[in-house]
C-alpha cells in the first residue's frame, strides 16, 4: 500500500472574539511542508494562533478533550515524485500530541505510510490494506516520532492521500491527567463489586465511547441495546447532547468494550480492552436527549457484550436503579440511587445553551457514587436491569451532593413525527407493541471453553518448565507445572489459537558421550535411529539434517567450550508449534506436545529440570 501526500499550504486561522455562548471556535491551523533534498527528514511544521487555542479551551474545553485544527490543503508532493521513500519529522508548537485525520484516495500496492518513533525503536501506526479509507492515527508526540512512506518503485511514490484535520491534545504527555484511566473520583465503585447475576450482565451492555467532531474529540457513554427482533443488531443508545453544535465524523467515532476492572480494587494498570470504529446516526430527539446510532459492522461474536433489555412503560418508576457509565472515561463504574426517582415537572435549562421541555427526564440523587463528565449517555436501569433512559447530566458529584437527570425512555419512543426522531421504529422494527423485553447476551456458555494442555518427553514423562505462548484469539503466556501441564480458561470456541512452546534451560542436561556415540553409529549406518524424535535430538546445529558438525557442536557443549548450542535451543518440540483452529461445540481442547531434548538421543534428560 501507499500514498501520495497534498501538500499543505496557505493556511490560516479565524479569531473569534467575543462570541455568544453557543457558538463554536472554529480553529483554523497552519503548516509548511519543506521539501527533503537529502537523506534527512523533512520537516512538517505546524502551528496554530495562540488566542483562537484559548477561546476553543474557553468554549470547549469541558466538553472536548483534543483541538480540532482545520487544515485547507490543494494537491502537490511532499516527496521527489521520483523518490522510492521519504520520511519527515514534525515541528510543532507547545507541548500537544496530534492525531491525523487521514482519508486514502489511492492504495498503490506494496507501498506503505507508517508513523515511527526512532528512540523507542517502535511503530506508532502502521496503515494496513483493510483499514477503512478514513482513519485517524492514535495520539502521538510529534517530538519523536517521523512519518515515513516507503515502497515506491523507480517511477516514485504513486499512493495517494489527504490530511484535512489535525487534532491537537495538550495533555497527552502528562501523567497526571483529568481524563482517562484512574481519572475518575473514588466514590464510583467498579462495576465488579456488584456479584448480582443481572448488575453483570447488563454493566457488560455498557461502552466507551471516543467522540470524533470537526471541532475536537470528546468521550461519552452508551450501551448497546436489544429489539423486539433480538437479531443483535448493534445499535448503540447514548446521549444527544454528547454532539450537541458539533459537526459529527460518525465514521470515526470509537466504541471500546469491556473497559472495565475484573475486581472492585482499581487496578494498577489499565485494562486490555477491544474497539470498533465507525457508525452512523439512526434517531435522534433533544427533548429527551437521546441519540441511537449502529456500528457499521456486527459485533464480533467472541466480544461478551450485553444487548440490554428495555421498559417503556410511562408509569412505573424504580424503587431502586442503576447508572453504568464511563466517568472522566475511565473504567466502568455503577452508581445506585435506593429511592424512587421523580418525573421533573418544569422545563431544564442546559449549559449548551437550550431548554428541554417538563415531564421529559426523571430527576433522582444517588445513594451511592455519583456521575461525572464522560458519563452522559451512560444507561439507566430500573431493579430488573432494564433500561430505561439515559444519563443527560446535572450536578456532577458524589452520593447525595448530586442532582442527575436522566432522559426518559418512554418519551423517547415515540418523540418525533419521523423514525428518525423516535425509537420505536428502531427497538420494535416489527411493531408488536412490546412494552418491555429482557436482555440477550452476544455470546453463549457454551462458545466457550477451556484449552488443557500437557507436555512429555518421549518416555511419556511430564515436562516442566516450558514456557508455552498462546497468540491469536489470546495473547498469554504460561509455564509449565511439574506436571507438565497448562490451561487456558475461557477460551472462544471459534476463534484460532496457536501454541507455541519454549524451553532454553540447561543445554547440557541429558549428554554423555554416549549420545555422541550414538550418533555417529547413524551416520556410518551401523546402528539407525529407532525413533522419528531421535532425528530431532541429533540435529543440534537445527539445519534439517544430521551430519559430523552436529557431533562437534554438541562436543564443544560437553567440554564448556561453548555455553549454549548456537543455532537451536536446548528443547525443541513436535510439533513446533500447534494451531488450533475452532473446535467444534460440545467437544473439550485437549493438546499433548513431545518435548525433545537436544544431543540426547538416547532420552536420559530429566524433564524436572
Amino acid at each position: 500500500m501507499s500514498w501520495r501526500l497534498l501538500t499543505i499550504q496557505g493556511l490560516y486561522f479565524l479569531v473569534f472574539l467575543a462570541l455568544p455562548s453557543d457558538t463554536m471556535a472554529q480553529v483554523r491551523g497552519t503548516t509548511e511542508v519543506i521539501r527533503p533534498v537529502t537523506s534527512e527528514p523533512g520537516t512538517i511544521s505546524v502551528r496554530w494562533n495562540i488566542l483562537a487555542a484559548k477561546q476553543w479551551e474557553a468554549e470547549h474545553g469541558d466538553r472536548l478533550e483534543a483541538m480540532g485544527i482545520q487544515l485547507e490543503m490543494t494537491a502537490g508532493d511532499l516527496a521527489d515524485p521520483k523518490s522510492a521513500s521519504a520520511q519527515y519529522r514534525f515541528e510543532s508548537m507547545g507541548q500537544g500530541w496530534l492525531e491525523l485525520e487521514i482519508y486514502v484516495e489511492h492504495r498503490e500496492p506494496g507501498e506503505q505510510l507508517y508513523l515511527y518513533d526512532p528512540a523507542r525503536r517502535k511503530i506508532v501506526f502502521q496503515m494496513l490494506d483493510q483499514d477503512s479509507d478514513h482513519l485517524l492515527t492514535p495520539a502521538f508526540d510529534p517530538a519523536s516520532t517521523l512519518m515515513i512512506w516507503s515502497g515506491g518503485d523507480v517511477s516514485g511514490l504513486k499512493s495517494r492521500f489527504h490530511i484535512p484535520m489535525i487534532y491537537v491534545d495538550e495533555n497527552a504527555n502528562e501523567r497526571s491527567r483529568n481524563i482517562g484511566f484512574g481519572a475518575a473520583q473514588p466514590c464510583h465503585p467498579n462495576t465488579a463489586c456488584k456479584n448480582d447475576s443481572v448488575l453483570q450482565l447488563i454493566a457488560a451492555s455498557t461502552v466507551r465511547m471516543r467522540l470524533v467532531m470537526e471541532e475536537g474529540i470528546g468521550w461519552c457513554s452508551g450501551s448497546f441495546v436489544n429489539t423486539t427482533r433480538q437479531d443483535k443488531t448493534p445499535y448503540v443508545l447514548t446521549a444527544y447532547h454528547c454532539q450537541y453544535n458539533y459537526t459529527p465524523k460518525y465514521d470515526l467515532w470509537r466504541f471500546d468494550f469491556d473497559y472495565a476492572s475484573s475486581s472492585c480494587v482499581n487496578p494498577a494498570l489499565e485494562p486490555v480492552f477491544y474497539s470498533m470504529t465507525g457508525c452512523e446516526r439512526i434517531a435522534v430527539g433533544q427533548a429527551s436527549d437521546f441519540l441511537l446510532v449502529r456500528l457499521n459492522n456486527p459485533v464480533p461474536p467472541q466480544q461478551n457484550i450485553t444487548f440490554v433489555g428495555w421498559n417503556r412503560d410511562d408509569a412505573v418508576l424504580p424503587d431502586t436503579s442503576y447508572l453504568v457509565h464511563h466517568p472522566r472515561a475511565d473504567i466502568r463504574k455503577i452508581s445506585t440511587c435506593t429511592n424512587i426517582p421523580v418525573i421533573h415537572p418544569n422545563q431544564i435549562g442546559w449549559s449548551e445553551g437550550y431548554t428541554t421541555p417538563a415531564h421529559h427526564h426523571l430527576r433522582l440523587k444517588f445513594t451511592e457514587g455519583g456521575h461525572e463528565a464522560g458519563s452522559s449517555g451512560g444507561p439507566y436501569f430500573n431493579q430488573t436491569g432494564q433500561l430505561t433512559g439515559q444519563l443527560h447530566g446535572g450536578t456532577v458529584g458524589c452520593e447525595l451532593t448530586n442532582n442527575t437527570y436522566i432522559g426518559r425512555l418512554s418519551r423517547s419512543w415515540s418523540l418525533g413525527t419521523i423514525p428518525g426522531e423516535r425509537l420505536r421504529d428502531w427497538l420494535d422494527p416489527d411493531q408488536t407493541g412490546a412494552v418491555s423485553i429482557t436482555s440477550i447476551s452476544n455470546t453463549s456458555a457454551d462458545d466457550f471453553m477451556d484449552i488443557e494442555g500437557i507436555i512429555l518427553d518421549p518416555h511419556g514423562q511430564p515436562v516442566k518448565n516450558v514456557v508455552v505462548r498462546v497468540t491469536g484469539g489470546t495473547d498469554q503466556t504460561l509455564t509449565t507445572g511439574p506436571d507438565g501441564t497448562f490451561l487456558l480458561e475461557g477460551m472462544f470456541r471459534h476463534s484460532t489459537y496457536t501454541i507455541t512452546p519454549r524451553k532454553l534451560d540447561l543445554p547440557t542436561n541429558g549428554l554423555s558421550a554416549l549420545d555422541l556415540v550414538g550418533i555417529q553409529k547413524h551416520l556410518l549406518a551401523i546402528q539407525h535411529f529407532e525413533h522419528p524424535w531421535q532425528l530431532i535430538a541429533a540435529d543440534a546445529s537445527y539445519n534439517g539434517a544430521i551430519s559430523v558438525g552436529d557431533i562437534v557442536v554438541l562436543a564443544n557443549l560437553m567440554l564448556g567450550r561453548i555455553q549454549f548450542l548456537p543455532t537451536s535451543p536446548s528443547w525443541r518440540f513436535d510439533p513446533f508449534e500447534l494451531i488450533l483452529d475452532g473446535v467444534p461445540s460440545g467437544e473439550p481442547a485437549r493438546v499433548e506436545l513431545m518435548a525433545i531434548k537436544i544431543g540426547d538421543v538416547n532420552g536420559t534428560a530429566d524433564p524436572q529440570k
